[in-house]
C-alpha cells in the first residue's frame, strides 16, 4: 500500500515522545546566557550546511544537501516598575537540493516570544505569543504539551529550540510555602511541523518516503490523497490547563492538567476519489486534530552529587494512529520517565529511562470491531546515556549521546564538537547515525543520518 504526499500516518501526537527524546538529551551548543530584563537587544546570526546522505528524495533517489541561515533577535525592555515586554523572533532561510532536479528555496519570519507581562509580588499576568515549559526531565518531558514542535530543529538543535510559540494568556499566583498556581488559556491551535522550511519535501518529513506512483507489479496498490483539516478558530477549540508547584523539604513537586488538541494530525481513510482513468483506486486520507486530556506529575531533588528527577503523564482519552487499519483509534497512554545526572571528573554524565504504554479503548468494540488494532497495545522502553565536557576555559566542548530501544532494536548515536573561534563566534560540527527496523519513531528515522557544520555569531 502506498500513499500520495504527506502520509503522516506514522506519527503520533508527541513527536517528542520517548522515541525522539534521544535526539535532545544534550543542551544546545555553547551560547550566550539568557539576558535579564533590560533595554539591551541580544541575538545571533548563524549559517548551517547540512547533508543527509541517505534521506529519501522525491525523485526516487537518496540524499539531501541544505544551507540554512537564521537571524534571531531578542529585546526585553522594561516599561515600568511592574510592566515588561518581550519581543523575540527569527527569520530563517533555506537553499537546498532535495531532488527533482532543482534547487529549493524558502524563507519564514516567526515570533519566539512576543508578549506583555505585568508583575507584582504575589501575581503575574502574561498575554501574547510564547513558549511554556512544563515538566522536569532533561529535554524530554512527558507533560510538556503546551507548545508544538518543529521536528527538523528538534533533531538538529534540541527541544528548547524546537518549541513553536502559541498565543496564550497565562496567570500565576504565588502563595505562602513556595506554592505557585499557574493557569493558561491557548485560544488558537497551532500544529506541529516536520520542518518550517518547505515541509512538503523536507528530508525530515516522514511523508517524503511515500511513493508517488504504484508499481505495475503490485495488484493491491492503493493511492492516498492527504487532506488536512485544521481546527477552526472557535470557542469549542480553545485549549487550556493549569499547573501547581511546591517545595517540601528538599524535593520540588509539580502537578499539571491540560485539555488540548493534537499538534500532529491523526489520519483516517476517507472517500474514494474519481480518477476517470485506468489505474489503482485513490482515496482521501483525512488528517484531524482530535482532543486529548493530560494529567501529569513530576518531582526533582538532589542527593549528594546526584540530581534526580522523575515525571509521569496520563492521557485517559488519547487518539492512536493505526497503520494497519489506516484510521484513528481511541485509546489511553501512560508515559513515565526517570533521570539522574552528576559530574564525574571533568565530565557531566546523565541517564534517562523512558517507558510508554498504550492501550486501545475496547468499550463498545462489539459495535465497531473493525476499528480495533491489537498491534497498538504495547509498551516501549528507551534507554539514553550522555556525556559531555568543556576544555580551555570553556572555549571548546565535546558531547556524545547514545540511545537504545531494546524492544524495537533501534539505536541512535550523536556526537558534537564546538570551538570558539573568537569572542562570540562559534563553529560547531555534529554528526548523527540512526538504525532500526521496527515500528517506533527512531526506526522510521533510520535513513535520516546527518552531518552539519554551523557558524554562529552572537551580538
Amino acid at each position: 500500500m502506498h500513499a500520495l504526499g504527506e502520509t503522516k500516518t506514522l506519527t503520533r501526537r508527541r513527536v517528542a515522545g520517548p522515541f525522539l527524546a534521544v535526539v535532545v538529551t544534550f543542551a544546545p551548543a555553547p551560547a550566550a546566557a539568557q539576558p535579564a530584563w533590560t533595554d539591551a537587544i541580544d541575538g545571533h546570526v548563524s549559517l548551517m550546511a547540512d547533508t543527509l546522505p541517505n534521506a529519501p528524495r522525491l525523485d526516487g533517489g537518496g540524499g539531501a544537501t541544505e544551507l540554512r541561515a537564521r537571524l534571531f533577535v531578542d529585546a526585553q525592555p522594561r516599561v515600568g516598575e511592574r510592566l515588561f515586554l518581550r519581543a523575540s523572533g527569527y527569520a530563517d532561510g533555506l537553499l537546498a537540493d532535495r531532488g527533482e532536479g532543482a534547487s529549493r528555496r524558502a524563507a519564514i519570519v516567526r515570533p519566539s516570544d512576543l508578549y506583555v507581562e505585568w508583575r507584582s509580588r504575589h501575581f503575574d499576568l502574561r498575554a501574547g505569543a510564547g513558549r511554556v515549559t512544563w515538566g522536569r526531565l532533561d529535554e524530554f518531558q512527558p507533560g510538556d504539551v503546551v507548545n508544538p514542535l518543529d521536528v527538523s530543529r528538534f533533531l538538529l538543535e534540541g527541544r528548547s529550540e524546537s518549541r513553536l510559540a502559541v498565543g496564550m494568556v497565562r496567570g500565576r499566583v504565588y502563595l505562602p510555602g513556595s506554592v505557585t498556581v499557574e493557569s493558561l488559556v491557548v485560544p488558537w491551535h497551532r500544529r506541529g511541523r516536520f520542518d518550517q522550511l518547505a515541509e512538503e519535501d523536507s528530508p525530515f518529513s516522514l511523508g517524503v518516503s511515500a511513493a508517488r506512483t504504484c508499481p505495475d507489479t503490485d495488484p493491491n496498490c492503493v493511492l492516498f490523497l492527504p487532506e488536512l483539516h485544521e481546527p477552526e478558530r472557535r470557542w469549542r477549540n480553545v485549549q487550556g490547563g493549569g499547573r501547581v508547584t511546591a517545595t517540601v523539604g528538599r524535593v520540588d513537586f509539580g502537578a499539571s492538567v491540560y485539555r488540548g488538541l493534537e499538534p500532529f494530525a491523526v489520519y483516517s481513510v476517507g472517500r474514494a476519489v474519481p480518477t476517470f482513468a485506468p489505474g489503482p483506486p485513490v482515496f482521501t486520507l483525512a488528517g484531524e486534530f482530535p482532543r486529548y486530556t493530560m494529567v501529569a506529575s513530576d518531582f526533582e531533588t538532589v542527593r549528594g552529587a546526584w540530581g534526580i528527577r522523575g515525571e509521569a503523564a496520563w492521557f485517559p482519552d488519547d487518539t492512536l494512529q493505526s497503520e494497519t487499519l489506516v484510521t484513528a483509534v481511541d485509546g489511553r497512554t501512560l508515559e513515565l520517565g526517570f533521570g539522574a545526572d552528576r559530574t564525574a571528573g571533568s565530565y557531566r554524565v546523565s541517564g534517562n529511562v523512558v517507558v510508554s504504554t498504550r492501550s486501545v479503548e475496547r468499550e463498545g468494540a462489539e459495535r465497531e470491531p473493525a476499528r480495533l488494532d491489537p498491534d497498538l497495545d504495547g509498551t516501549e522502553v528507551l534507554l539514553v546515556g550522555s556525556a559531555g565536557r568543556t576544555f580551555s576555559l570553556d572555549t571548546r566542548s565535546l558531547r556524545i549521546l547514545a540511545a537504545y530501544d531494546p524492544l524495537s532494536e533501534s539505536a541512535f548515536v550523536r556526537g558534537t564538537a564546538a570551538i570558539s573561534l573568537r569572542e562570540n563566534l562559534w563553529l560547531e560540527v555534529s554528526g548523527a547515525w540512526l538504525t532500526g527496523s521496527g515500528r517506533d519513531f527512531l526506526s522510521r528515522l533510520a535513513s535520516r543520518d546527518f552531518l552539519y557544520a554551523r557558524l554562529k555569531a552572537y551580538f
